[in-house]
């Protein structure tokens, strides 16, 4: 059987016994109805009206790092140009496994005659080396200050240290590595678009920012339960639930996010009725980003069309 064959069977197998223990831990260890008459409690107006606002932040922050780095390689690119194409691809690529539709907004760019594939790709790796780092820096953080939660996890500080320093030398590799002193053609296209050191400077405070504006959303949504946790703890939380999301290439880690949530609750002293509602809501704030990406999409689409039939108009 082929390596990449081989690979792919060994994706699926181990996705799909994630996701059948989750299930089975869900079927088994949920007051499902109990936790949707705690859910309902919510004032889900002023909920959907703050997640909103909350996550329209986000995607700006987002779409100012992508410019950042994006302006290395096409300098005549602008802000509103890959807004639509943040707000659509970032909000909706929850549903895909491991978060890789969000590789589509290279693909929209190039389309356009914004960006080339490979200085694309090149730009899309830095952005996703900065944010394991984060996320890594956020669980040392989290298990560091989070009321006793190293206690509790042992060996997890260890793994958060591994994985930041794995990260940092995928950082070197995509941005220095270069055998016997010649980076390759496809190499040196891709690193066109991976910016300067004062551009990574940038796109990390950027990428602080946008992870912390997650942490305020995740916070608005479980306070909006009744459940109050420590900012450390929220970031702990985020980093384990965005990991095990990612490493399940389940889509949205359904099942797996919740069983880690309500572990995580669990074991931060939150009352077991609370933590699973805990785990509802925090779906609901993703299908709420996803609502936000949609609508943006129907909008671009919208605004694409009256824009044609203008421009039709004029040359008839």
């Amino acid at each position: 059987m082929p390596i990449r064959r081989t690979g792919k069977f060994l994706t699926v197998l181990v996705a799909s016994s994630l996701f059948a223990g989750s299930v089975w831990y869900l079927v088994e260890h949920f007051q499902w109805r109990e936790a949707f008459t705690y859910l309902l409690r919510t004032d889900f107006v002023k909920l959907i009206g703050m997640v909103w606002a909350v996550h329209f932040a986000y995607i700006c922050v987002r779409t100012w790092r992508w410019r950042t780095v994006v302006k290395h390689a096409n300098p005549d690119v602008g802000f509103f140009d890959l807004y639509w194409i943040t707000a659509v691809v970032v909000s909706l690529a929850i549903v895909t496994p491991g978060q890789l539709g969000e590789t589509l907004k290279i693909e929209l760019l190039k389309r356009r005659g914004l960006l080339g594939r490979l200085p694309g790709l090149g730009g899309f790796a830095v952005e996703r080396i900065l944010d394991v780092l984060v996320i890594a820096g956020m669980g040392i953080v989290g298990l560091v200050f989070g009321s006793g939660l190293s206690e509790r996890y042992p060996g997890m500080e260890t793994g958060a240290v591994f994985l930041f320093v794995v990260a940092l030398i995928a950082f070197y590799m995509v941005l220095r590595f270069d055998p016997g002193g010649r980076a390759s053609h496809w190499l040196a296209w891709m690193r066109t678009g991976s910016g300067s050191p004062i551009t990574w400077m940038k796109m990390a405070v950027l990428t602080l920012l946008s992870w912390t504006l997650i942490g305020v959303g995740w916070q608005v949504a479980l306070h909006s339960i009744g459940v109050h946790i420590s900012i450390f703890e929220i970031l702990w939380l985020i980093s384990l639930v965005v990991l095990g999301t990612l490493l399940s290439f389940i889509p949205g880690g359904l099942g797996v996010a919740e069983v880690l949530t309500v572990q995580a609750l669990a074991n931060m002293g939150v009352a077991p009725l609370a933590a699973q509602a805990g785990a509802l809501i925090l779906r609901a704030y993703g299908l709420m980003t996803i609502f936000f990406g949609l609508a943006h999409l129907f909008l671009w689409l919208a605004i694409h069309f009256l824009s044609r039939s203008q421009q039709h108009d004029a040359t008839s």
